[in-house]
């Protein structure tokens, strides 16, 4: 009990403090659109947009890698620390020129004024994150990871979100010319308040505890919730399942098959870590090259960069295609209309972490439950995410108000990126089963088809609708991926969908919201844009539509206890 009660509470701090800092940023989201209006709001998102993608490169997936390796045995973290920071360091150099490449290129080609304009240095100055997040902060958070001291790594990350939101707010109101630059210099202070906090931090760990067998449980997931990119530069929906693809296949895959036990070693298969050969090793001030080292851990990480490569830009084409097809001003409003689907990111990781325990247990001892157990589990999900999908967009509308400018204009768009989480809600649900079967690679591979389909489609809708069609291009992504994904799991767990029980239920009564919705809009909103005015009959309607979805739910007996202990039973080992 001791372990699971010190991995709860790792998890629980960690996730707490990305839900504060979600929260604030959410909030400055909506200072920044209001302040700034639409055009310079999709440069912000535009530049970390790119960087998210380009930050891959230096991440490579080593993280993974030493977590593993140093969790195993904690005397690894002096040598493995030095040799990371360093090499990500080259790699995070090869990225900034990509990056100024890519800056140059898409400048020169939509004509965009080149060094002089706005847009060309705010590209440039996110660039320096990634010399200094993914080598010295991730690197230093991947110790404490496997050091299992999760809670300072949660610490530095609140300190980190209140300080962000706290200047970024001034800066704002200040007016200052340059102002987006600004504030991407405030994310970089930041960055380097928490390299200064866990170096220091880490010293003292060094000094004061003998580096002992760690052997840390979840590792894929402290991983994933300490690398959730920042919402600044997160596109809407994807970034749990490109983080779950990525941290799952290691931990599935990369370490290796379980022994027969369970205990979670790996086999002997999986190469060890090269031994330290003084000779080998070059200097040069803080530099430090490890050549086998180095030679081992890109030769285990690589499939992992290819795998991170493929779903992060998955999950963030969306705003560089609109921004190089249709211009800044589309990639804020997107921006502010998507920003309500991605503030339930969390609740797809809350799932994941819900759902694979209990479903890895039911998996080793009960293997034939699993198949039924699924669509129980997606059924609930898609149920669970129908009244979300309704009073979200409805709640949503006053904030777009409080933005002003022309924001409202994409109130739609709000619509359809909720819409979409139901099926990220049942891909997130669908995901740990792959991990009980072992077969995370087959999510991989539907993501990275989902990748051309998403490009392809959203070149095309953004072309003709603009913000609108990314929006629909991310619904459509969405629906492609599940349903591949769920077509490939249940011939896995050889089972068959009711299609009829599974769907016909959450269908009518998202259908019957969604009617209820158009016609309390008609009839208490419409033509009645003043921010009070919107907010008191925002509130009406999401009372009356979650009534009338527990009416429906309750009363037309899509929920009943009896389902629920089904459930139970089927969850009991």
């Amino acid at each position: 009990m001791e372990r699971v009660g010190r991995l709860s509470r790792n998890t629980a701090a960690l996730v707490g403090a990305r839900v504060v800092t979600s929260g604030l940023t959410f909030i400055l989201a909506i200072i920044i659109n209001r302040n700034l209006g639409p055009e310079k709001a999709g440069i912000y998102t535009y530049a970390f947009s790119l960087y998210t993608i380009f930050q891959v490169i230096p991440d490579f997936g080593i993280g993974n890698i030493s977590i593993r390796d140093a969790s195993q045995d904690n005397s690894r973290l002096p040598r493995y620390f030095a040799n990371i920071a360093s090499l990500r360091l080259l790699l995070g150099l090869a990225a900034f020129g990509l990056l100024m490449i890519t800056n140059f290129v898409t400048l020169a080609l939509q004509g965009g004024g080149g060094l002089a304009g706005e847009k060309f240095w705010v590209v440039f100055t996110v660039a320096f994150c990634l010399l200094i997040e993914q080598p010295l902060s991730n690197s230093l958070c991947e110790n404490f990871i496997a050091l299992e001291r999760l809670g300072t790594v949660a610490l530095v990350y609140l300190v980190m979100g209140v300080m962000k939101v706290g200047m970024s707010i001034y800066v704002v109101f200040a007016d200052l010319p340059g102002v987006l630059v600004y504030l991407v210099l405030i994310y970089i202070v930041t960055i380097v308040y928490s390299v200064f906090h866990l170096y220091i931090a880490y010293r003292r760990v060094l000094q004061r505890e003998d580096l002992a067998m760690a052997g840390i449980e979840g590792m894929a997931l402290a991983e994933v919730v300490t690398h959730i990119p920042e919402a600044s530069g997160e596109a809407a929906l994807e970034a749990l399942l490109a983080d779950c693809s990525y941290a799952g296949l290691a931990e599935g895959e990369e370490t290796g098959p379980r022994s027969d036990e369970g205990s979670g070693a790996v086999s002997a298969g999986v190469s060890a870590p090269p031994a330290e050969e003084p000779g080998a090793v070059f200097r040069l001030g803080p530099f430090t090259m490890d050549g086998p080292l180095w030679r081992y851990l890109l030769a285990s990480a690589w499939p992992l960069a290819v795998v991170a490569a493929g779903v992060t830009v998955y999950a963030g084409i969306d705003i560089p295609i609109l921004s190089w097809l249709r211009g800044d001003r589309e990639v804020g409003l997107y921006g502010a209309a998507g920003m309500f689907a991605k503030a339930f990111v969390f609740l797809t990781l809350a799932l994941n972490m819900a759902v694979l325990p209990a479903v890895s247990k039911v998996g080793g001892k009960h293997p034939e439950r699993l198949g039924k157990l699924w669509e129980r589990l997606a059924h609930y999900a898609l149920l669970l995410v129908v009244p979300l999908m309704v009073v979200v967009p409805v709640l949503a509308r006053p904030v777009l108000v409080l933005q002003k400018h022309e924001f409202i204009q994409a109130w739609h768009a709000t619509w359809l990126t909720m819409a979409a989480m139901c099926f990220t809600l049942m891909t997130a649900v669908s995901f740990p089963f792959f991990i009980v079967i072992d077969r995370q690679k087959t999510v991989t591979a539907v993501v990275l088809i989902g990748l051309p389909f998403k490009a392809a489609v959203g070149a095309l809708a953004i072309s003709l609708w603009g913000y609108t069609g990314a929006a629909l291009a991310v619904l459509l992504s969405e629906a492609v991926v599940f349903l591949l994904i769920a077509q490939r799991l249940t011939r896995a767990l050889d089972h068959r969908v009711r299609l009829p029980g599974f769907a016909a239920p959450p269908a009518l009564i998202l259908g019957a919201l969604y009617a209820a919705a158009f016609f309390l809009h008609r009839l208490l909103v419409a033509g009645r844009d003043t921010f009070m005015v919107a907010t008191q009959y925002a509130l009406i309607s999401a009372v009356a539509l979650t009534v009338l979805y527990a009416a429906l739910a309750l009363g037309g007996r899509a929920l009943t206890r009896s389902g629920l202990r089904e459930l139970n039973e089927w969850l009991t080992v």
